[in-house]
């Protein structure tokens, strides 16, 4: 599954801006992946998990994120403004070329994202800045507490979006931004629960806002608004995920 996510981020990128030949000559899902050995895998961070069904705890999922952040380049990490309502972080992750993450070349991606939301853009002038900058992606997970292998995918496409040097993750990197939020509701990934510590089913919150870690989020997706977002989630059957 967590395998799955990267390959649906390279897809999704590809088939909206990859020329055909570029995507026969480097499938997402078939790439043979390579990596740098530059980035520790999750693993060598945590190599005993703490939760109770051996899933990784938010404290170790961020400790993970720290650790890849500090080996790689292509990675800067913070929090949400807003946290959760037990005070927990809203740890995010961005994942780019290193000369896109310094403050300025983000100030400039955030405004050329809202100049293409605004609809007073000129045709001509929109399809500028999307040829000059990249496009964001979004992969989010763990809104619901109790489905937790979301987060776990996300570290992992993470460690490979980090680490790899194939053309299947150059090809996001040389055209994307991808935006991480591993843990969406850490309380209820503590507590086991699929609602945050008041009792609310935070993926029901998108309109009204009502929870601290819903609009937190919502605030950071309005910096970097996506042309994909992918929100983890599982079911109770055989393709859960």
């Amino acid at each position: 599954m967590r395998a799955r996510l990267l390959g649906l981020t390279a897809a999704a990128f590809l088939v909206l801006s990859a020329p055909a030949a570029a995507q026969t000559a480097c499938d997402p899902m078939q790439t043979q992946p390579q990596f740098r050995g530059q980035v520790p895998q999750l693993q060598e961070v945590v190599p005993n998990p703490g939760g109770e069904n051996g899933e990784v705890t938010t404290d170790q999922a961020y400790a993970y994120m720290d650790a890849v952040d500090r080996a790689s380049e292509r990675v800067i990490t913070g929090a949400l403004e807003k946290t959760s309502v037990q005070g927990r972080e809203l740890r995010w992750a961005i994942v780019g070329h290193g000369d896109r993450l310094d403050r300025g070349s983000l100030d400039d991606i955030e405004d050329a994202a809202q100049a293409l939301r605004n609809p007073k853009t000129p045709p001509s002038q929109a399809a500028a800045i999307a040829r000059k900058y990249p496009a964001i992606l979004w992969v989010a997970s763990n809104v619901h507490g109790g489905e937790e292998s979301g987060t776990d995918a996300s570290l992992r496409v993470l460690y490979e979006l980090a680490d790899r040097d194939d053309c299947a993750a150059r090809q996001i990197l040389d055209n994307a931004l991808v935006v991480l939020l591993p843990i969406q509701n850490p309380d209820g990934r503590e507590l086991n629960t699929r609602q945050n510590f008041y009792g609310f089913d935070m993926n029901r919150d998108w309109f009204a806002r009502t929870q601290p870690e819903t609009d937190g989020k919502i605030e950071f997706l309005r910096r970097y608004p996506p042309v994909m977002f992918i929100d983890a989630h599982e079911m109770g059957s055989e393709g859960y995920f």
